[in-house]
């Protein structure tokens, strides 16, 4: 098949996919209520932890994280071009969803599921240092940053190509660019929310 088709299935399958809203569709079926303006409003596992409850939170961080490696499957005997091309749809297709009007998720679970299965050894390892600290500080941002830097830091050790830890590279800034572009809306929806409260301190 021409390389141009296969990119654009690769694209089109990754975005819709990544669009998926489970969060959305968890808190609307669960509790009746659009996480998009409760807790933090931030259309992820993390906000459906707080505000719908902890066992529904953990079924859509599985979900999403579900959605990354379905993407990364799809795709792992293509070119590095093909995987950082759905890599990026992926992130698109979660992070802006035309069934939510372009308005979703950060994107770190399925980012994170996209990793995870590129880099399958580093990242288990990863996940195995992060459920320590986890243990030990009951707050999910030391947890998600140790993982992160566990899975792409020793991937070279496990003998994965450049190239396979640059796209999760890139991937994760952009992650964090679009934290940075939705800051001012989160901090107002917190603000409104009492997010801190919800939280209990585990951020």
């Amino acid at each position: 098949m021409d390389i141009f088709f296969v990119c654009i299935l690769a694209a089109l399958f990754s975005y819709v996919i990544g669009s998926i809203p489970i969060a959305y569709l968890v808190g609307r079926k669960v509790e009746s209520v659009d996480v998009r303006e409760v807790g933090e409003g931030n259309v992820g596992a993390r906000n459906v932890f707080h505000t719908v409850g902890h066992k529904w939170g953990s079924l859509v961080f599985l979900g999403d994280f579900g959605k990354g490696m379905i993407v990364a499957s799809a795709v792992s005997d293509q070119s590095k071009y093909v995987m950082g091309l759905s890599g990026f749809f992926l992130f698109l297709g979660h992070g802006f969803p035309v069934w939510l009007k372009f308005l979703g998720g950060k994107g770190l679970s399925p980012v994170g599921g996209f990793t995870a299965t590129l880099l399958p050894l580093s990242s288990l390892l990863g996940i195995g240092i992060s459920a320590l600290v986890w243990l030990f500080v009951r707050r999910f941002m030391p947890t998600t940053v140790t993982v992160i830097i566990c899975a792409i830091g020793l991937a070279p050790f496990f003998g994965y190509s450049i190239s396979r830890i640059l796209i999760p590279i890139g991937l994760f800034v952009m992650v964090g660019a679009k934290r940075k572009l939705d800051e001012p809306r989160t901090r107002k929806i917190e603000g409104r929310n009492d997010w801190n409260r919800l939280t209990g301190g585990m951020v």
